[in-house]
């Protein structure tokens, strides 16, 4: 990982160099002497000389704008859908989207195609990779462009790709979890369902009643970094100091304080007590076992909302997330990625890559990527749209992840911004995600205590926070 940074540090001074040297373009190829012409004989006095034909005007060039992004199988069907359309309605401007592989992929792909001078003029990068795509320096902001509107977009899709000086990212791809639930489950037994402000102790006296009703599982979920980070941001705790790494670069892990023991304790006990199955590291697996009517509820994307309804030979429902006990709920951190602008050195391609993102963010397209993916809306002015009401009137587990983020607290009753819900922004990000996905394994298969998995991983990304952050002192 550290030479990956180095080579990320290198480009960085290489960028500034040629800032400060500007630029030095090639100078052009010299023009080939033009071709002597043989004399024409004069006309006949009585013919008059032929009139020169009319000049044709210069057609007018075409940017091509070079897309990247990281949407596979019918995903990145709906990508091309979206890029057609833009194309079908700039003459002026046309866009190549190339599918790279995976968020990984798409990003290592940047960071090769800036040694080599190949990068593209906007990339798909997920939301870990926010303080990294920042630390480039090779970013053109979307708050830079005259028509960017910061007002239209879910408060907390815009905080969560901004810098102090305004939203840098434009997100594309935004989802959250939510809790899904077996509502036929729930009805037969005579049980309530979860509510939308379930704290830990509600979910535990919910499970007991669940399983004393002969249910195997309360609920499934995968051992994965995201759920810890997404129910720590719910409990209001941070991961980073610094108020998550925004306020000032992220030095050090807080998530084995306070919030984050409870939230912890908490998802490995469910799995220790038997309230979950020890499905490990996986998304798929988890979704059999709900899917198959062994656990009443599960922790999943809402991306996944649409498969889930139709895996199932049962009625699907949707809630929040739940928070801890100590706390009240703040709501979710935006997940999914975002579009990122490379600056080509052109102002004329930087605006025409402009026009293709702000193109991506306008209400028509956002219906089409909605209905088409699960990925919802990031604008706060599509609640009233047709297209969309008949959408979420056949599919009203969508409006539970909307809701969700809509009602997210993202600053606190002082005005102050809420820290824990716009997510932590490190360069390591993604390395760090992964101690959180071990440290399960710590507990569960080691006998480690949650404290001191945590405390390990901590130690583990306190390391990775300082090697990354060396490059750029």
């Amino acid at each position: 990982m550290k030479s990956v940074f180095k080579t990320l540090t290198l480009l960085l001074i290489l960028s500034m160099f040629i800032v400060a040297c500007g630029g030095g373009a090639e100078e052009p190829a010299p023009e080939e002497p033009a071709a002597e012409e043989p004399m024409a004989e004069e006309p006949a006095a009585e013919e008059p000389a032929a009139e020169e034909p009319a000049a044709e005007e210069p057609m007018a060039e075409v940017i091509t704008i070079e897309f990247w992004h990281a949407m596979g199988g019918e995903l990145g069907e709906v990508v091309d859908e979206l890029v057609a359309r833009f194309n079908a309605s700039h003459d002026d401007i046309q866009v190549n989207a190339t599918f790279q592989g995976t968020y990984d992929d798409t990003y290592n792909a940047l960071l090769a195609s800036f040694d080599a001078g190949t990068e593209p003029n906007i990339t798909q990068n997920f939301d870990l990779a926010a303080q990294t795509m920042f630390d480039t320096g090779r970013l053109v902001p979307a708050y830079s462009f005259d028509d960017f509107d910061p007002n239209v977009f879910v408060p907390a899709v815009r905080d969560y790709y901004s810098d102090e000086n305004g939203m840098v990212g434009m997100a594309f791809n935004s989802s959250t979890p939510i809790m899904y639930y077996n509502a036929d489950m729930f009805a037969e037994l005579g049980i309530d369902p979860p509510g939308l402000d379930t704290t830990f102790s509600d979910m535990i006296a919910k499970c007991d009643e669940i399983q004393a009703a002969g249910v195997e599982y309360c609920i499934t979920f995968g051992q994965v970094g995201w759920y810890f980070e997404q129910i720590l941001a719910n409990s209001g705790g941070l991961y980073f100091n610094n108020n998550n790494g925004r306020t000032g670069r992220a030095t050090e892990a807080v998530f084995n304080e306070g919030q984050g023991v409870e939230v912890f304790t908490f998802l490995s006990g469910l799995i220790a007590d038997g309230y979950a199955p020890n499905v490990g590291k996986t998304w798929t697996d988890t979704d059999a076992v709900f899917q198959a009517g062994q656990a009443a509820m599960i922790f999943d994307s809402t991306s996944g909302a649409l498969g889930m309804q139709e895996g199932a030979d049962f009625e699907v429902a949707t809630t929040y997330i739940p928070h801890s006990d100590s706390s009240d709920r703040n709501g979710v951190i935006i997940g999914g990625a975002a579009l990122w602008l490379i600056d080509s050195g052109d102002d004329a391609v930087n605006q025409a890559a402009w026009e293709v993102m702000n193109f991506l963010a306008q209400p028509e397209q956002q219906v089409t990527w909605h209905s088409g993916t699960g990925y919802f809306p990031v604008r706060v002015d599509m609640d009233d749209n047709p297209d969309l009401q008949d959408f979420w009137a056949e599919n009203p587990n969508f409006r539970t992840a909307i809701e969700q983020l809509a009602s997210t607290n993202t600053t606190m009753a002082d005005g102050s911004p809420n820290y824990a819900v716009l997510g932590g922004k490190a360069g390591p990000f993604p390395a760090i995600r992964q101690f959180i996905v071990d440290a399960y394994s710590r507990v569960l298969d080691d006998g480690m205590s949650p404290q001191e998995a945590l405390d390990e991983a901590a130690e583990k990304a306190n390391q990775e926070l300082a090697d990354y952050n060396a490059f750029f002192e």
